[in-house]
């Protein structure tokens, strides 16, 4: 056969992939797999579904059957009972609770982006030490500073009872788990873009804000999320320092909680509770989803 009469540019016909699943995997393997996955998701709803289900309930319903479904004829009668009464149990210190959170974890994320730059980029005697008293400080549990940090922000310091105290010690002992996981993102990125931005001018004030921040914006987004969820739900630390002008969220739901309070009630309270969570959480996902979390991290 005469070669030169193949035609150069005729198409050329790739072979199919093989989709399909192997034999072995049709069956038994796959079974397991689906059933692990239901039952994990049906786990972790659960909690979720059953609060809401008996926040349409009035407190008969809720007594008798907490698992059973809400009556569509009490229903409109039980939100607006239910609600009402929860809102008027914490509404006062709600948005309070979440513009401390909302202020802490930006604090705190705006501190730890700081040092994790200092320490990726910047050379100074000890750094290496400095770096390893940080991450010792991992190893502490939080909770073993009490007795000595409760005297010394409320009488030392004098923010004993305001909010200021609270945030205090919350965006010194968090900044360090945020300091190593910005680090870690930080050291994967190309030095050569610093150098560039550094040989043309630019200095750490425009590097930290127009190079870095942009880059590591999903990961700043994480954990600003999870510092938020943080002070959000703390209750120990804000029950050692605060008064009673000063109050959380979740001080004034546990002291509810423990009321007699009308179980429905409680329910919506737990809803209305969620909702700032939920909305963080809805709003960071657009991002791990996409897949600029995982490209930023080079995974």
């Amino acid at each position: 056969m005469d070669n030169n009469n193949v035609k150069i540019g005729a198409p050329t016909v790739k072979p199919k992939k093989n989709t399909l699943l192997l034999p072995h995997e049709k069956t038994g393997v796959q079974v397991v797999i689906l059933t692990v996955i239901i039952f994990c998701l049906l786990f972790s709803f659960l909690p979720l579904l059953l609060t809401v289900i008996n926040s349409l309930k009035i407190d008969v319903q809720v007594q008798t059957n907490a698992f059973a479904l809400p009556e569509f004829s009490t229903m409109g009668e039980a939100i607006a009972t239910n609600f009402s009464v929860a809102w008027g149990a914490i509404g006062q210190f709600y948005f309070k609770t979440i513009l401390i959170a909302l202020i802490g974890a930006v604090l705190e994320t705006i501190v730890a982006a700081i040092l994790a730059y200092i320490l990726s980029f910047k050379d100074f005697y000890f750094k290496d030490l400095v770096f390893l008293f940080f991450i010792a400080v991992l190893l502490v549990p939080s909770i073993i500073g009490y007795p000595v940090l409760v005297p010394f922000v409320r009488d030392t310091l004098g923010f004993g009872g305001n909010y200021v105290g609270y945030l205090f010690a919350m965006i010194g002992g968090s900044q360090v788990s945020g300091m190593f996981l910005f680090k870690t993102f930080f050291s994967q990125q190309p030095k050569s873009l610093y150098e560039s931005a550094s040989l043309d001018g630019a200095n750490d004030f425009v590097i930290f804000l127009k190079i870095t921040i942009p880059l590591a914006f999903p990961i700043i987004l994480y954990y600003f999320v999870g510092c938020f969820s943080g002070i959000y739900n703390e209750y120990l630390w804000a029950s050692l320092i605060l008064d009673n002008d000063h109050k959380t969220l979740t001080q004034i739901m546990f002291a509810v909680s423990g009321e007699s309070v009308k179980y429905g009630a409680m329910y919506a309270m737990y809803i209305l509770a969620s909702i700032p969570l939920i909305a963080t959480t809805i709003i960071s996902m657009k991002y791990f989803k996409s897949g600029e979390f995982a490209a930023g991290l080079k995974l």
